[in-house]
């Protein structure tokens, strides 16, 4: 076990390198200028154990860090420190970036000189550093340092500076040059929506219709988990030497631009590159003005490079750690469906004990518990978010809770799994048998024919099942043809949303209608791949072809169905009524009206 010092703890990659080190059993010190801030950014990952953190309170703007006496003296005792403080925001002007990350090298680097017991310092910078430590700076790429960013150009300066500094201190220094840094391998979930959000955001706005260089260029990638990991091997080296480490893949084994934007236009349901252009012309209009235009920023494309970087050193420690760092291609729809909705919403903070995740390739939001886990399918307009106040009433029995996100909603990435309803019920199969015992399900509209689907197809692994007002039979006629629901819903407004979901008796009055649901529903829309969507699935549901259940083979004792009156339909088809079957006084969307009274009501039943 290592005293380790480290700074951006709070940030993107540092939160999961604390994870990491933290699982490592090392002592903690980290500088924070909110240790409230940091405790709620570790909670969110899990976190329930804090002996190992010790909160440094300071500041990377100030002299010696902001750290007060007795705090310094505490870290001249430790063996690693870690730098991998500052934000990523590459519109930092140049005197922003040089207080944050070159001023701040030089504090820590005067912080690791007085350090009594120091071994090793390990320090985050970023691919497009040219430096190296055989050199000290006459990399290959140094001639183009002038030319950078000031956000790039400001660490690289850093760079240099540790490298000079530690060398004459007799530090060994590993420098970690991660490249654009994406979501967590297993789960996609991308705090962070600069860097790659911005492509995904162009694609989905269809600004790339033009592939910048072509497959000749490419973006390097690495998962964020990934970068976590390797850090925390290189903390727990026995003989630390001064080394470069490029956090990628091989160019040759990654795809090239066109192939990337490809695939994030399939993810986000728009068409994918007709050509390329080149490189040189996009990065020369962006610069006189054409990004402002398109709302592009013109340092956007300087993550996109020709250049084949070294990987043998990063290999290394692979070996020797049992690491295997490549872009998870299967992951990669999960990453881009997450920046979508964040671009769409921002961060939506959720309510404990939930947190997210994500199963047989869909976004989940999951709460741990003992028994039958309980899991809950939402409706078109909507996502498993909308039904959290719901599921927190259903976790106060101590049940495993699990709501997911449909291909194509909120999080999940679309299916692209057959035509028709087939993909749903693939996905939700496989979402199903991700679990170790059977579940008990509960759908609401949509989802409550796709968990009615579930009883047919694999009884054997459902507990129980309660539907929500599920859709039963076909919908409105107005929704048969796709895209002119997709150009409805462009023109839509919170004003206009509100009257459709009470004429539409969605909701009996106006004081039903929870106050973010509106702008939610607005918001989703914006994304080419929920809208494109719901619009698919709502001519599904418009067509008798697309209902295939046979309640007669259902399992009654199983199954409980709970309906408002209020609804365009006040009661369940003559063919469900020999089902338990509850009449409440409410609207289709009871669950977000009332969700107390729907949990209420879901747990007397299971």
């Amino acid at each position: 076990m290592s005293s380790i010092f480290v700074t951006g703890g709070s940030g993107f990659i540092g939160r999961h390198v604390l994870t990491a080190l933290a699982n490592g059993g090392h002592r903690l010190y980290v500088l924070v200028r909110s240790e409230e801030k940091l405790r709620e950014t570790l909670k969110e990952m899990g976190w329930k154990d804090f002996s190992s953190l010790i909160p440094i309170r300071g500041d990377l703007t100030q002299p010696s860090l902001g750290i007060g006496s007795a705090d310094l003296r505490l870290l001249t005792d430790v063996e690693v420190m870690i730098h991998a403080g500052g934000p990523m925001d590459i519109l930092l002007s140049e005197g922003e970036a040089r207080q944050v990350f070159l001023n701040s090298a030089r504090e820590i680097a005067d912080l690791a000189r007085r350090s009594n017991r120091l071994q090793h310092f390990i320090h985050v910078v970023g691919f497009k550093s040219p430096y190296s430590e055989l050199d000290e700076g006459v990399g290959p790429q140094a001639d183009h340092g002038h030319k950078a960013p000031p956000y790039e150009k400001m660490k690289f300066e850093s760079d240099l500076f540790l490298r000079r500094t530690m060398k004459q201190s007799g530090i060994p220094l590993s420098v970690v040059n991660p490249s654009v840094v994406i979501g967590d391998s297993r789960s996609g979930i991308t705090e962070q929506t600069g860097g790659f959000g911005l492509l995904v955001n162009a694609v989905r706005r269809k600004m790339m219709g033009l592939a910048p260089g072509g497959d000749d260029y490419w973006l390097p990638l690495v998962h964020v988990d990934h970068v976590a990991a390797f850090i925390a091997a290189l903390a727990e080296e026995d003989r630390p030497v001064n080394g470069t480490y490029f956090l990628l893949d091989n160019k040759k084994e990654s795809p090239g631009m066109k192939e990337l934007i490809g695939t994030i236009a399939r993810e986000v349901r728009v068409s994918g590159p007709r050509g390329k252009a080149p490189y040189g012309l996009i990065k020369g209009l962006l610069n006189l003005g054409a990004g402002k235009l398109l709302g592009l920023p013109k340092e956007s494309m300087d993550f996109i490079v020709r250049t084949e970087f070294p990987t043998a050193s990063k290999r290394a420690v692979e070996a020797r750690h049992g690491l295997n760092l490549s872009v998870s291609g299967p992951t990669l729809p999960l990453v881009v469906a997450d920046l979508d909705y964040r671009l769409n919403h921002g961060t939506l903070r959720l309510p404990p004990p939930f947190r997210q995740h994500a199963r047989a390739g869909l976004a989940t939001i999951e709460s741990e518990g003992r028994g039958t886990p309980i899991v809950i399918l939402h409706g078109a307009f909507s996502a498993s978010y909308n039904l959290l106040p719901m599921a927190q009433r259903l976790t106060e029995p101590g049940h495993p809770v699990c709501l997911a996100d449909l291909p194509g909603f909120g999080r999940s990435p679309y299916h692209h799994r057959g035509v028709g309803m087939e993909g749903f019920e693939q996905a939700i199969l496989a979402l199903i048998r991700s679990f170790d015992s059977p579940v008990r399900i509960v759908g609401h509209s949509f989802g409550g024919y796709l968990a009615a689907r579930m009883l047919e197809a694999v009884p054997e692994r459902i507990a129980g099942a309660v539907l929500l007002q599920p859709v039963l039979e076909p919908v409105s006629p107005a929704y048969r043809h796709p895209f002119a629901t997709k150009t409805f819903a462009r023109t839509l407004s919170e004003n206009s949303i509100r009257s459709r979901l009470i004429r539409s008796k969605s909701f009996r009055e106006a004081e039903e209608i929870p106050e973010t649901y509106p702008s939610f529903v607005l918001e989703e829309m914006k994304s080419p791949r929920t809208r494109t969507t719901t619009a698919e699935v709502m001519s599904l549901l418009s067509r008798p072809s697309a209902f295939r259940l046979n309640p007669g083979s259902w399992n009654s004792d199983q199954v409980s169905i709970a309906w408002g009156q209020a609804d365009i339909r006040p009661d369940v088809p003559e063919a469900y009524s020999h089902l338990a079957v509850t009449h409440l006084p409410y609207a289709h969307q009871f669950p977000l009206s009332h969700p107390g009274i729907a949990a209420d009501w879901i747990l007397e039943r299971l």
